[in-house]
């Protein structure tokens, strides 16, 4: 997995969210023209946001990519904590393998 390339060979990008409260809270990462605020636990990777300033450019794929790839290789399952776009949740659970957990949804890999 070293070796890994996205879909469009986008790097990862993290920096410590400015509004952080403590060094466990969430950080910001983008990949292309997606961004947004994840955090790790002992049993999942965390998306609580994710934006594309650029729709229909692939890199939504990147981000799952990145994120899936990590999930595999660190055996945590990569978990969607809040949603203000419901047709966004219902892809995910439709096509991307997720499924519906507490506010968000999960898909597991571990």
């Amino acid at each position: 997995m070293k070796d890994f390339k996205s879909t469009h060979s986008l790097p990862f990008e993290v920096a410590n969210w400015p509004l952080a409260l403590d060094k466990n809270d969430y950080k910001v990462f983008r990949i292309g023209t997606c961004g947004g605020l994840w955090k790790a636990n002992p049993t999942n990777y965390e998306i609580l946001a994710v934006d594309n300033k650029k729709k229909h450019n692939g890199h939504l794929q990147d981000v799952f990519d990145w994120f899936e790839n990590s999930c595999k290789r660190d055996k945590k399952n990569l978990y969607i904590s809040e949603f203000f776009n419901l047709r966004f949740k219902e892809y995910l659970i439709r096509e991307r393998g997720f499924k519906e957990f507490e506010n968000g949804v999960i898909k597991y890999f571990n």
